[in-house]
């Protein structure tokens, strides 16, 4: 298969998981949340937020002889860290978030992290790790530009209504709504050549895929904490963490 026709049947699998209608997503978008929902769900996202730039970082330290490749995720690696400006970073730009809903940092930084949350983290570090980096490749590209910009669009209508909070106070997501459809073309462009056969295809695929999967269960972790009861779905709607389609 063409890689251009290839990446589009990708986007259209990505699209389509589980993951992007989850019913966290689904129930939050629509502000039915409490004050301890919204700030469990604060803190616990906070624990992913802080380090996935550090994913980017561990894929570039793997693309040893491909410069073109460095360069466009340097570029994204930039923007994560607010162009070198230390109060806009993304990491920064969470904690006014994090202020805003009157947070203290003693206070986001007790509880313990989920272990839903945790498999993400690892998840993801262990990809962007692999010698072979198509599986970083597909989880920071496909699974992480493209469903970005509907997942924040969700986040941030939820926090309208439950919170009440402002454009500025929701900045880390509603950057993320554009800034994202930018990052998709640079993260595509860079992903092209390395799915012009099928194996190619098929790891950058895996990655992805398990990428999105580690996200349906995170939701899973997220759901509970935030609603305090069972996610009303059946096990098998995700795979689990790991598992490729």
């Amino acid at each position: 298969m063409d890689s251009r026709e290839y990446l589009e049947g990708l986007k259209r699998a990505v699209i389509g998981h589980p993951a992007l209608t989850h019913p966290f997503l689904e129930r939050f978008a629509e502000g039915d949340a409490d004050e301890d929902g919204i700030r469990a769900f604060a803190i616990q996202y906070y624990r992913h937020v802080r380090v996935s730039r550090l994913y980017l970082a561990s894929l570039i330290s793997g693309c040893r002889e491909d410069e073109a490749l460095q360069l466009a995720l340097a570029e994204i690696l930039l923007d994560e860290y607010g162009g070198l400006n230390p109060e806009e970073t993304h990491p920064a730009l969470y904690r006014r978030f994090l202020a805003a809903l009157g947070l203290s940092e003693e206070e986001w930084r007790e509880p313990r992290t989920l272990p839903e949350v945790e498999a993400y983290i690892s998840v993801h570090y262990e990809m962007c790790r692999e010698r072979d980096v198509r599986y970083g490749l597909g989880a920071m590209g496909p699974a992480s530009e493209w469903p970005v910009p509907p997942i924040y669009a969700k986040l941030s209508a939820g926090l309208r209504k439950a919170a009440g909070l402002s454009d500025d106070d929701l900045e880390i997501f509603i950057s993320h709504v554009t800034m994202d459809v930018e990052h998709a073309r640079i993260m595509m462009d860079a992903t092209e050549p390395y799915v012009r056969d099928e194996e190619g295809q098929r790891r950058v695929r895996e990655g992805a895929m398990r990428s999105l999967d580690a996200r349906g269960v995170m939701l899973d972790g997220l759901y509970r904490a935030v609603y305090r009861e069972p996610v009303p779905v059946s096990g098998e709607s995700l795979r689990a963490v790991g598992k490729s389609s």
